[in-house]
């Protein structure tokens, strides 16, 4: 068969399609589902950010993984695929938390991860046949990894990355450490589709795929783990085991890491420049209410100080709108993440995502605005706010964005500069002025900043 992969995707508030012509990394979906595909199929993969989709593309069966706002994209583009009589199959985080309305526009939902049913389910479709929600028993061992061909990224340009050093800079080759995270917060749909389950891969399956990429000339990597220190030891022995590689590295996970000086010392020691962390909120209540505790506000300004010590700039992921906040909230945020010279931030307002434990507390309380599946992007007033209205809560969320990269807040936030690697300091600075630009000239972006 030939098989079509597709990563949508999705629609700003006037409509158009997101897209952009260069982006800082590649997701590992797409080339991840080819690996798994039996080579007597033939696969084509197109990601929607970068190119465009053809619905009339010559094939037998259609693979489109969603999350987010990527969702209402990916419904719509399985429909139009179903109409010209192809089969459709739809994966990902949240069509796995909402199989039942995934199925109404697909021949085939699978629900947790693809490894143990995507041949099955490739099978059946050759075989003229489905069985609708196909969900893999158990999930797999780590070491079952399969070898990915780096080659064929979908958001990497290569003739950039051979001609540019501002590209191979620019750009961070991913790679996969760990799956899931243990920690109970009841807004992330991780949590809810791993069921609090975590797993890692052995250090030397991934230094293998470490070495592929230097092979191509890479040396900035992008590990894609919701949480890679979520098992310290485990992750002390990846890191170790990283320091003779010689690379730079970035990823997400928790503020936990600045409490373990071992760990936090190998992360940097390993490479780790930038480190994307949800603080999402100064109040403890606030975080209790959302089953995250285990933040504590009180010590934010020692943790992040300690990463910045260490040559790690943070990317603080922060959550506005919820319980406790009110106006003054969004001042002090401000104020804190200046003091703390964070130099990137994301803003969030609160989304409750299908399947979570946040989702279904504030249906219950029918305080759940927006039906549109397409709209629950980092910007939009998804929840009725409590202390202020929800137009209030909008426009302190952008008047808030536009304060953080205003070019006085630059300044603040980036002197004196962090120690060591005044390249990344630089890149940092370049990017807050870029965003600075792009904001000012695109209003209905604020949500979509990524």
């Amino acid at each position: 068969m030939r098989i079509y992969l597709v990563s949508p995707t999705h629609r700003l508030p006037d409509g158009s399609l997101l897209k952009t012509t260069r982006y800082w990394t590649s997701a590992l979906t797409l080339p991840y589902l080819e690996a798994l595909t039996p080579k007597r199929h033939e696969v084509v993969m197109v990601d929607e950010l970068f190119s465009d989709v053809d619905l009339d593309f010559e094939c037998d069966v259609v693979g489109i993984g969603a999350m987010g706002p990527q969702i209402r994209r990916a419904y719509d583009l399985a429909d139009a695929f179903r109409a010209r009589g192809k089969k459709v199959v739809l994966g990902g985080t949240w069509v796995s938390l909402a199989p039942e309305a995934s199925l109404a526009h697909a021949d085939a939902v699978i629900v947790g991860e693809a490894d143990l049913v995507w041949k099955t389910v490739l099978e059946d479709l050759e075989a003229g046949k489905s069985r609708g929600i196909y969900r893999a028993d158990r999930w797999i061992e780590m070491r079952d990894w399969p070898t990915v061909d780096y080659a064929k990224l979908p958001l990497l340009k290569w003739d950039a990355f051979r001609t540019s050093a501002a590209y191979r800079m620019y750009f961070h080759w991913p790679l996969v450490f760990s799956r899931g995270c243990p920690h109970p917060c009841s807004y992330c749909a991780v949590q809810a589709y791993y069921e609090r389950s975590y797993r890692t891969r052995p250090p030397e399956s991934v230094i293998e795929d470490v070495r592929t990429i230097k092979r191509y000339g890479g040396e900035r990597l992008l590990f894609l783990d919701d949480n890679p220190v979520a098992h310290p030891d485990a992750a002390k022995e990846m890191f170790a085991a990283l320091i003779p590689e010689k690379v730079r590295w970035a990823s997400q996970c928790t503020i936990n890491i600045a409490r373990d000086p071992e760990l936090l010392d190998l992360a940097a020691r390993s490479g780790c420049m930038s480190l994307s962390i949800g603080l999402e909120s100064l109040d403890a209540e606030s975080l209790a209410d959302v089953d995250k505790k285990f933040n504590k506000p009180s010590r934010f300004q020692e943790d992040l100080a300690k990463l910045r010590a260490k040559g790690i700039r943070v990317i603080a992921l922060m959550m506005v709108g919820l319980d406790h906040d009110d106006p003054r909230t969004f001042e002090r945020t401000l104020r804190f993440l200046i003091d703390a010279k964070i130099p990137l931030v994301k803003f969030f307002t609160p989304c409750p995502y299908p399947g979570t434990e946040y989702h279904d507390e504030m249906k219950a309380a029918g305080r759940i605005r927006e039906a549109d599946w397409g709209r629950y992007d980092y910007g939009a007033a998804l929840v009725e706010p409590l202390s202020m209205t929800p137009e209030e809560m909008l426009g302190l969320f952008q008047t808030t964005y536009k304060k953080f990269y205003s070019l006085g807040s630059i300044a603040k936030r980036f002197w004196p500069p962090p120690p060591g690697h005044p390249l990344e300091t630089l890149g940092y600075l370049v990017a807050n002025l870029k965003t600075n630009r792009f904001l000012a000239k695109r209003p209905e972006a604020w949500g979509t900043i990524s």
